[in-house]
């Protein structure tokens, strides 16, 4: 079969993640998935190859809507994933058989194809020209025992879930976001009304890259607006970086709830910290 004349100009490389592989451009850089968008087309403008997991766990973080702007930007995405109920037999261009989900997938369905295959997920961004993707679709194979593909940028993790830390009493004067939130410890009188564990619960999404503290605090910020809050006795999850000897993952966080009433106080993440 004649191929494309730019595919036949392009120099490729094979990518490998738990057996599954695929040809894609040589220049395309492979790196952690951590670095990999949260929200939209998870392809950046550069074409990459993500390798591995985001290292977020659930609950799975809310995005907004974001509608797609001009062409796709190409990529590929190989993680370890098993097809959704839905999913359905299709049979790709070299005969490879994989699970495809049904209809389209959000926004982005014109734009990112999504696949299952011997337990991955691969998800492969249609860029500006389409015969890139289509290349590495005709190219995914299975070859049990292929070593994965090296990755640079590789976010330290920890080697365990994220559970509920233990709750504790802050013990020191803690003030972080340039100062817009400092945090006291909290009187002996202080008892908090709400369970530390709904607290931790309502925190919302956690990652593996990040080490967590749940501590009562009194809290103070300068936002919202005027009064903002003051000395509010509250749950805080306080969020860092496992560690920073990789740019870009994780960072640090504070989520904050009325130890009284529950009510959220605060959801602010930043980087560099702390």
């Amino acid at each position: 079969m004649t191929r494309h004349p730019k595919i036949v100009a392009i120099r490729w490389k094979v990518v490998s993640y738990h057996g599954v592989h695929v040809r894609v451009p040589a220049r395309w850089p492979v790196i952690d998935a951590m670095h990999a968008p949260l929200c939209g087309d998870p392809f950046p403008a550069t074409p990459t190859v993500f390798i591995g997991a985001h290292g977020y766990v659930a609950p799975a973080p809310q995005c907004p809507y974001i509608a797609p702007r001009g062409p796709g930007d190409d990529g590929a995405w190989l993680q370890t994933g098993s097809p959704p109920p839905g999913a359905r037999r299709v049979v790709l261009a070299g005969g490879t058989v994989v699970a495809e989900e049904r209809g389209p997938v959000g926004a982005w369905a014109d734009r990112v194809v999504q696949l299952w295959f011997h337990g991955v997920l691969v998800e492969v961004g249609i860029g500006p020209d389409r015969v890139v993707a289509t290349e590495i679709l005709r190219s995914l194979a299975y070859t049990p025992g292929t070593p994965d593909s090296k990755v640079a940028d590789v976010c330290p993790r920890s080697r365990t879930p994220v559970r509920m830390p233990t709750p504790q009493r802050l013990d020191r004067r803690l003030v972080v976001e340039l100062g817009d939130i400092t945090m006291t410890p909290p009187r002996r009188s202080d008892q908090p009304v709400v369970p530390a564990a709904q607290a931790w619960r309502e925190s919302g999404t956690k990652s593996l890259f990040e080490r967590y503290r749940l501590l009562l605090v009194r809290y103070s910020s300068k936002y919202p607006a005027p009064p903002g809050y003051h000395e509010v006795l509250a749950w805080v999850v306080y969020s860092s970086p496992f560690s920073t000897a990789v740019a870009g993952c994780g960072g640090w966080g504070v989520h904050g709830f009325d130890a009284r009433t529950g009510n959220a106080m605060a959801d602010d993440a930043w980087s560099p910290g702390p």
